[in-house]
């Protein structure tokens, strides 16, 4: 075969694949409009984690960790069934007990255990960190692409409390959502799934979209999300920083403006809720801070702490004493707007011991700790 021959159907060759991934782009684009999703979580992630029982007291084992591929842990929201999401930090998160061990799971099967036929699916989205400021958005922006979704429970307060500490005399007395700040923090707390937010040509098209989908599904840990390491590193660090402290702080600030914003927020995530039509539980957040705790539950300690104490020594803390009152003030807000504003609350901070046959450190529960809490929720007729 001739040189100019081989050249000649090399390039027909070129164009008829160029032309034929050109169809099936159009053809596609026909067939999946763009969605533009928001998502707290990535979308079919999984992780396992082996958490070490010296560290978390009271959890032991190999834990998975799932999310479906609507973005949220749990099974899927169906028609047929009462659904419910749950929002909040990282109590609602539970990223050290397995898929089948977090208490709104838990609550889930003695609910369909209890009330059968009527059927109830809990879903979660609570993440590390999260106050009331992404807990408005998560409700505003999250909720709304979700099918099937009955009803939101709420367990805030407590990111919020030590947020408002850390930044210390830093905080913003005077934070308000406006159009700009609401762009900043969208941009800023979400993953974003849809052509449009990418950059470049090529990973706009549906075609690349799909392949990095078939991607995620066969390689799920492939995608770089963790903040905390398997085993419970990172814990044990924050610890140390804390017995470490330079200054042990007994005397909270003046919280006035922090709770009137908190009780803002709150406000925001009703009345958002109520014009999708989506009911909502509040719960108070349970916590180990007591008046009298003993060396070792101190030391199990890590929160409080002034500036970026989590990633570096040196830093003053708030006692725990202190931060039981100021986690009493918080959940007293949460009671007195619910009472005004005729909302449902969950009274859960008195309900259990504050030691570890409940949580694993300030305020995170371990296997039992899960399990009361669930059966509590099922006991009251949670619905």
């Amino acid at each position: 075969m001739k040189p100019g021959n081989t050249i000649t159907k090399a390039l027909l060759i070129l164009a008829s694949v160029l032309l034929s991934l050109f169809i099936a782009e159009v053809a596609l684009r026909w067939a999946m409009p763009d969605d533009n999703l928001y998502y707290v979580w990535q979308p079919n992630l999984q992780h396992t984690f082996y958490p070490d029982s010296t560290v978390f007291y009271g959890i032991n084992g190999t834990k998975n960790f799932t999310i479906n591929s609507n973005g949220y842990r749990g099974e899927k929201f169906r028609a047929e069934t009462t659904n419910y999401l749950c929002l909040g930090g990282s109590t609602t998160e539970c990223l050290y007990l397995d898929n089948s061990e977090t208490w709104w799971a838990l609550l889930e099967q003695n609910l369909n255990k209890n009330n059968a036929p009527q059927q109830y699916i809990f879903g979660s989205i609570g993440k590390s960190g999260i106050t009331t400021r992404e807990l408005y958005l998560h409700v505003k922006y999250i909720v709304p692409q979700l099918k099937y979704v009955n009803q939101l429970v709420i367990m805030p307060g407590l990111n919020d409390l030590m947020k408002r500490l850390s930044a210390d005399s830093l905080f913003n007395e005077n934070f308000q959502f406006t159009t700009e700040v609401e762009d900043s923090l969208v941009n800023t707390i979400f993953l974003r799934k849809g052509r449009s937010y990418e950059k470049t040509w090529w990973r706009k098209t549906v075609l690349f979209q799909l392949a990095q989908n078939l991607y995620h599904r066969i390689k799920p840990n492939g995608v770089d999300w963790m903040i905390q390491d398997d085993k419970g590193e990172s814990l044990v660090q924050w610890r140390k920083n804390r017995k470490e402290a330079t200054f042990m702080i007994d005397s909270l600030p003046d919280l006035t403006t922090a709770l009137n914003e908190y009780k803002r927020n709150l406000k925001l995530i009703c009345d958002e809720a109520r014009r999708q039509g989506v009911g909502v539980f509040f719960v108070t957040q349970p916590v180990m801070y007591k008046d009298t705790m003993s060396a070792y539950e101190e030391g199990l300690l890590w929160m409080g702490g002034i500036g970026a104490y989590q990633k570096e020594k040196g830093h003053s803390y708030y006692s725990s004493k202190a931060l039981k009152q100021g986690m009493e003030m918080y959940n007293t807000a949460l009671r007195e707007f619910c009472d005004s504003n005729n909302v449902n609350c969950i009274e859960a901070i008195h309900l259990f011991p504050r030691d570890t046959s409940v949580f694993y450190d300030d305020c995170h529960f371990n296997e039992n700790g899960a399990r009361l809490f669930a059966e509590y929720l099922a006991s009251i007729k949670f619905q």
